[in-house]
Order: C-alpha cells, then sequence, then structure tokens
C-alpha cells in the first residue's frame, strides 16, 4: 500500500479523536449533572462493554466484514441519538 494515503489517513483519524474527547468532555458537563455523572457513566459503559465481548465471542461467526457491520450499526444509533438530542436542545 502506497505510504502517503495510509499517514493521511492516520492524521484524520487522529483528529477525529482528538476533537471528539474534549467534545464530550464538554457535552457530559453540560447535560449530566455532576452529582449523578459517574452513575450514569457507568451505567451507559455497561452496553457498551456487552457489545464488545459479544462482537468478540462470535468473531468466528461474523467475520471481519460483520464485526466492522455491528460497529457501522451502533454508530448510526449513535448518530440517531445525537441528533435527537439536537433536536431537542435546538
Amino acid at each position: 500500500t502506497p505510504l502517503l494515503p495510509l499517514v493521511a489517513a492516520f492524521f484524520a483519524f487522529e483528529t477525529c479523536v482528538g476533537m471528539y474527547f474534549p467534545s464530550i468532555g464538554t457535552l457530559r458537563s453540560k447535560y449530566v449533572p455532576d452529582s449523578h455523572r459517574s452513575v450514569i457513566m457507568n451505567l451507559f459503559g455497561i452496553p457498551l462493554n456487552v457489545l464488545v465481548v459479544s462482537v468478540f465471542l462470535s468473531i468466528q461467526k461474523l467475520g471481519v466484514g460483520g464485526a466492522l457491520s455491528v460497529s457501522t450499526g451502533a454508530l448510526g444509533l449513535g448518530m440517531i441519538c445525537m441528533c435527537n438530542l439536537w433536536k431537542m436542545t435546538a
């Protein structure tokens, strides 16, 4: 594989990750009260961990394409939730 597109994709990924964490921290502080933040974040972590473990345990059946499809579906669901939150606050 050519090196330039690979490095460009890596930099694009790092840019997205670098923008994600400050953004999610800002949103978390805006919408989740401090008194309940740790409980809420831990409860939201449970379905994520279940999804990761279930995909990991069934990777033989799913294959790489199936695992990426599950990831795409989860990201799509997250986008729908984000759009609904955006509409509620606008």
